[in-house]
């Protein structure tokens, strides 16, 4: 169509993609702050031409279709730093707390605790006989105690928070995966390959995309004919396949008391992908939880049950200013046939061949002492024990009614403990927690998981803290005054080098151990902080690569608006004009 009617024809089609450009400038003015929005460009080119005598005639412009400004590269990587980021992002943020449960740089922590227990009974062993040393000793030890305690309870606390916050990002996961299929759906509805684009949808699940990623570590690719996405974890496990999904669960370990994460099928399968994730805040928040705070949960148990033993070893068949009539285990065993090298929390102590320890005996009206040997063979059991002591002169043992081993002397009778000159011990005192310093709960055929959960200082001492070993009787069988053997040996610990240091392997002190630990703890936190900044500088740089790709700028658009208004006014004055010809025209027939 050539003539007045094809300039019309030109100057209509210029204003209608004029209008549409200007829709599209103010679309994207609109959005210029909206979150995970992409600029829009609307595509002209121009219509087909038509033959005429002269030649071709420009028929005009059309829109052909509005497009997105994106880059897939830049995109994916972003996704990709996004689960890096928000994995030490969950780990500096938990380690940062884990450093204030600790709290060694205000010098109130454990080393500090344990210096002051140390010279407690340097202390005793100067002074043994002296009431003020042994009441600073158990002030001490319970200021010490309760630290231990504190960090225990502080740490698992915040596991427990942990695992709260990994069962309820579930939900939050589970909701992103239905809206990605959701939109999956609608996209493939909506689009028509080359005319028809969902711009706002594929923004929108851009976005939902990398709030997945901030959780998990994902993997994706879209579908180029029906242009929905597959989203996978671990390389091969789906989330998302076109307009399906597949939901994450969580269940209780029934052995942690804490949480797995599951993947489930369409059908009734799950798998525990707990341990298996590598990025995101769900992955971050399980390595604090099981790797982090799990390890030092048992570091913390390995230094208490190491403290424990060495100090108890030593106190138990130890004598405090005077003697007894009943010294009473805190173990609770569960019968006579109980193993005394198989069945307690200790029982590795004691020796593969046995060993011995010797009871005193008093007579309180005349004085006589009568020291008797009491030996205990390989594999000896509880009965064992308590008939051991039974062949003592004016010695009762028995199981009482909560439980725990009693050693008592007959009326008129006291007693006290000693190590056998020359033999080794048999360790059975200190195992079933008879005249130990410290104490815990245990019950034979439940396993002692968190010593330093129950760990305290004996009760019987607290009441009466004469009763503190600081020595050992004499070749007269007496305690003499100033005896501060079993005291100086227990202040001796804090130098003494143990072999194969809990569950490490090492040979070091307890008090090198401790510091060696809180060193471990120091450099988590400085890895977890450095790597935190390091992704997120990476995830900045390739973020402001997709905002200078998909961001908006104002001036540009302002610039844009102004041409297709000019265009838009110019296509009008042509209409104008052309309708003034047209006018011309009619008048002059």
């Amino acid at each position: 169509m050539g003539g007045i009617s094809g300039a019309l024809n030109i100057a209509s089609w210029s204003l209608y993609s004029s209008q549409l450009a200007l829709e599209v400038i103010s679309h994207n003015i609109a959005n210029a702050n909206t979150p995970g929005f992409s600029r829009q460009s609307l595509h002209i080119e121009s219509n087909i031409p038509i033959n005429t005598g002269p030649g071709q005639i420009g028929t005009g412009v059309k829109a052909t279709e509005v497009t997105r400004s994106y880059d897939d590269f830049v995109n994916e990587q972003v996704t990709l730093k996004r689960s890096q980021y928000y994995f030490w992002e969950a780990q500096k943020n938990a380690m940062e707390e884990i450093e204030t449960i600790f709290n060694e740089s205000e010098g109130y922590g454990i080393n500090q605790l344990m210096a002051e227990f140390w010279n407690a009974w340097s202390d005793l062993s100067n002074n043994p006989d002296g009431t003020p040393e042994r009441e600073s000793l158990l002030a001490k030890s319970a200021n010490m105690v309760q630290m231990m305690s504190d960090i225990d309870y502080n740490l698992r606390e915040y596991q427990r928070h942990l695992d709260t916050t990994i069962q309820g990002s579930v939900n939050q996961i589970n909701t992103v995966i239905e809206q990605i299929s959701e939109l999956n759906k609608q996209i493939t509805s909506v689009e028509i390959k080359g005319i028809i684009n969902a711009n706002d949808l594929r923004d929108r699940r851009e976005s939902l995309m990398e709030e997945l990623a901030s959780f998990m570590d994902i993997s994706y690719y879209e579908e180029d004919q029906s242009g929905q996405v597959m989203v996978y974890i671990l390389g091969g496990t789906p989330l998302v396949l076109g307009s399906n999904s597949y939901a994450i669960d969580v269940e209780r370990n029934d052995t942690t008391g804490l949480t797995n994460v599951l993947w489930k099928s369409s059908g009734d399968r799950s798998v525990d992908i707990t341990q298996q994730l590598s990025g995101g805040k769900i992955a971050g928040w399980v390595d604090a939880r099981d790797g982090k705070i799990g390890s030092y949960i048992d570091t913390m148990n390995a230094l208490a049950q190491e403290l424990v033993w060495q100090v108890n070893a030593l106190h138990s068949e130890g004598a405090g200013l005077e003697s007894v009539s009943s010294m009473t285990g805190t173990v609770e065993v569960s019968g006579l046939a109980d193993d005394l090298s198989a069945d307690f929390l200790f029982s590795d102590q004691f020796p593969a061949t046995g060993g011995s320890f010797d009871i005193v005996v008093y007579d309180d009206a005349t004085g006589q002492a009568v020291r008797s040997t009491v030996t205990l063979g390989a594999g000896a059991t509880v009965n064992d024990l308590i008939n051991g002591v039974l062949t003592v002169g004016n010695m009762n043992a028995q199981i009482d009614g909560d439980n725990h081993v009693e050693l008592s002397s007959d009326v008129g009778y006291s007693f006290v403990v000693n190590p056998t000159d020359g033999a080794q011990s048999n360790n059975a005192l200190a195992i079933l927690g008879i005249n130990t310093f410290f104490s815990w709960s245990e019950q034979v055929g439940s396993t002692v998981s968190d010593l330093t959960e129950t760990l305290g200082i004996n009760s019987v001492l607290n009441t009466n803290s004469s009763l503190i070993s600081a020595g050992y009787v004499d070749s007269n069988n007496f305690v003499a005054p100033g005896a501060n053997e079993a005291a100086l040996g227990i202040y001796s610990l804090q130098d003494q080098v143990i072999t194969d240091f809990g569950e490490t392997g090492i040979n070091t002190t307890m008090d090198a151990y401790y510091s060696s630990f809180i060193a471990e703890v120091g450099i988590d936190v400085r890895n977890a902080d450095l790597n935190a900044k390091f992704n997120e500088t990476l995830l900045d740089q390739y973020i402001q690569r997709k905002e200078s790709i998909t961001g908006v700028n104002l001036d540009e658009e302002m610039a844009d608006l102004l041409k297709f208004q000019h265009l838009y006014t110019a296509a009008a004055k042509l209409i104008t004009i052309l309708d003034e010809m047209m006018q011309t025209l009619l008048s002059t027939r």
